[in-house]
């Protein structure tokens, strides 16, 4: 087993055509590098790699504070975190790595948050399990996610008929007020102005998200802008009304499926409802690209069930040697 201790190295031991599975954006290098350098004070990093015949065939992505390893990440700004490993290999690697953590110094793990079907929960676990180690695990939050259909209109043929004719509705309302139109914008198109007009949207739009955009988070979304731009998944929907901006959606396409990461919308103009129009031009726009599932993310806001997003119960999981 390998130890990497400064996020920059990551890269350069992985070739370009690897074979790892990065399960979602919030484990590829450069949301972690983007996290790091925001909130990774009081952390060791300490990335364990494993290889097979000179090829790396997985990584656990850790920091450490003291004797327990976590996920680099964290849930404020990470909704999902998980190992990243070569579709084949998870046995090989997830014994490699029990083997390392029972040879080392006494470190428990801290591993969330996780999907039910992460490779954490698929592979791992069951594995650690037999390897003598004791789990515990909580729930930690909900996330909700929706298939996509073949077509917008599938789409709302089958919501519940009441949600159909409200959303029918409020399109009606909007698109008759003049001038609506909707673009999403995709990597290096998004400018510097657009991302200011972003980050105005949020911070007017609900007191909680002013007080969670304080300027290190700011400087957080900044980066990661540019480090999502740099992998070609950033997707930046912008609703207009005529030439104003009332209301964007911050999205990320990666794996097929696009992520709804954070929005904002002008609370002058809350009549016209463009914060749930925005997600509705965004998911309208995902099934006519093809993409396979929309995702929600964590949070129980009502609008991501009625807009047809089912719940995916998250967990976080401790483990340690049994005693």
């Amino acid at each position: 087993m390998e130890i990497i201790h400064k996020i920059d190295d990551l890269n350069s031991i992985l070739n370009t055509d690897d074979k790892l599975r990065w399960p979602s954006v919030f484990v590829l290098p450069g949301w972690m590098k983007a996290w790091w350098g925001h909130f990774g004070a009081g952390f060791e990093t300490f990335i364990v790699v494993a290889r097979e015949q000179g090829e790396v065939i997985g990584l656990a992505p850790f920091k450490r504070s003291g004797k327990i390893a976590s996920f680099i990440g964290n849930e404020a700004v990470c909704d999902y975190l998980d190992f990243v490993v070569a579709k084949g290999k998870e046995k090989e690697f997830f014994s490699a790595l029990l083997n390392f953590f029972l040879c080392s110094e006494s470190i428990s793990m801290n591993l969330g948050t996780l999907r039910p079907d992460s490779i954490t929960a698929t592979y791992f676990l069951p594995m650690a399990k037999e390897y003598g180690f004791g789990i515990e695990c909580l729930q930690a939050g909900v996330s909700y996610e929706k298939v996509l259909e073949d077509s917008f209109q599938e789409y709302l043929s089958r919501l519940d008929s009441k949600q159909r004719r409200e959303i029918m509705r409020k399109q009606k309302r909007m698109e008759v007020s003049g001038g609506v139109t909707f673009r999403m914008l995709k990597n290096n198109d998004v400018s510097e102005g657009d991302i200011a007009i972003f980050l105005e949207l949020m911070t007017v739009s609900r007191m909680d998200k002013a007080n969670f955009l304080t300027a290190n988070m700011r400087g957080f979304f900044e980066d990661i802008f540019r480090e999502m731009s740099s992998y070609g998944a950033l997707r930046l929907g912008l609703l207009n009304l005529g030439k104003k901006t009332i209301a964007a959606v911050l999205c990320f396409d990666y794996n097929n499926s696009m992520y709804m990461y954070n929005s904002g919308y002008d609370p002058h103009y809350s009549e016209l409802s463009p914060g749930l129009i925005s997600k509705i031009y965004c998911i309208r726009w995902s099934i006519e690209h093809q993409k396979n599932t929309f995702d929600f993310l964590k949070g129980q806001e009502s609008y991501k069930q009625r807009l047809g997003g089912k719940r995916v119960d998250l967990s976080v999981c401790q483990i340690g040697r049994a005693s």
